[in-house]
């Protein structure tokens, strides 16, 4: 266990920060080593820090998931430990022809913090296949399985999210399927693979891979941390007066909500003119306003800066208040 330690490169926005005590988590042993007294608010999880904004100085451990890919297929279920990568995780299951995640290819982070957002792109959440999540107690060193249903998942959100329990994700457990009809709900994978017939899990993670590298950044060349704001999500009423108002303004249904709609965060940034506005070192991507990025040295007052403003600046012009997806630690 180490003081001071340096965590710049464990968060894809390469932001200075050190935390006062660091433990690598390997295993299940390492999880059981870990103090049982220490309380919820002394202790951070940390994987890939792929879905993270990291204050300056953490004043807490921080138990860091080592990357380690280990994928078993056990009682038909594809159980993965926490830190096994997402992406290689999908690029396994779809070289085994096993349906149900290729739609959610190259998003980064592992597979642990994966439930914990209940990620999703494409048409397709984790929520749609994940059949446990299980969870080590640290105060009573004990194991605890998490139905689909106890996740209590809804968009961009489980019960993970916000819970005040010493828990930390050790495993999930997938359904993924041979015979899974694959997904083209998404109007731009439909498009993409549209001179395609009858589009396997491979093509269709194949797919979906090229669309996003043509949109997003990859974090190792400029660093970011991914989708910054969450798709907004507003009442029927509300969508009516915008789209009298904004012609254009996306709307999309939300499953089984008729008088909930769900619009593009991307949009209403980029026509506030946040699309690649800069506040010294941070920025917005220049090709899609909703990827926040480090162009070198961003400090964290470049980047509350420029998310206030962007904030303030999207409430003022269409009365939506948007909500960061990234976590704020």
């Amino acid at each position: 266990m180490d003081s001071q330690h340096k965590l710049k490169p464990f968060n894809t926005l390469r932001l200075d920060s050190v935390c006062e005590r660091y433990v690598p988590i390997n295993s299940l042993s390492d999880l059981e080593s870990l103090p049982r007294d220490l309380k919820v608010s002394d202790m951070l999880i940390l994987a890939g820090g792929s879905n993270v904004l990291l204050s300056p100085v953490i004043n807490r451990l921080v138990a860091h998931i080592q990357p380690r890919n280990h994928i078993q297929i056990v009682d038909n279920l594809v159980v993965a430990w926490a830190g096994t990568s997402w992406h290689e995780l999908v690029v396994w299951a779809v070289s085994k022809q096993l349906g149900g995640i290729e739609n959610l290819a190259l998003i980064p982070g592992t597979v642990g913090a994966a439930p914990i957002q209940n990620i999703g792109a494409y048409g397709v959440e984790i929520k749609d296949v994940l059949a446990w999540v299980e969870i080590y107690n640290w105060h009573t060193g004990g194991y605890h399985r998490l139905s689909n249903e106890d996740c209590h998942f809804s968009y961009r959100h489980s019960l993970f999210r916000y819970h005040d329990q010493p828990w930390i994700i050790s495993r999930v457990g997938l359904d993924l399927r041979p015979n899974r009809p694959v997904n083209l709900s998404y109007p731009a994978l439909n498009q993409y693979l549209s001179d395609n017939k009858n589009p396997s899990y491979a093509d269709v993670a194949k797919a979906v891979t090229e669309i996003r590298q043509s949109k997003l950044p990859n974090p190792t060349q400029l660093p970011n941390a991914g989708s910054f704001f969450k798709n907004p999500v507003i009442d029927r009423h509300q969508a009516e007066k915008l789209a009298a108002k904004h012609k254009k303004i996306p709307l999309y249904p939300v499953p089984n909500k008729p008088d909930i709609k769900k619009t593009s965060a991307a949009w209403l940034l980029e026509k506030c003119h946040f699309k690649g506005k800069r506040h010294g070192d941070a920025g917005f991507y220049d090709k899609h306003a909703l990827i926040l990025v480090n162009h070198g040295r961003a400090t964290h007052q470049d980047i509350f800066t420029l998310i206030q403003s962007a904030k303030k600046a999207v409430k003022s012009k269409f009365g939506i208040t948007l909500e960061e997806e990234v976590r704020i630690v």
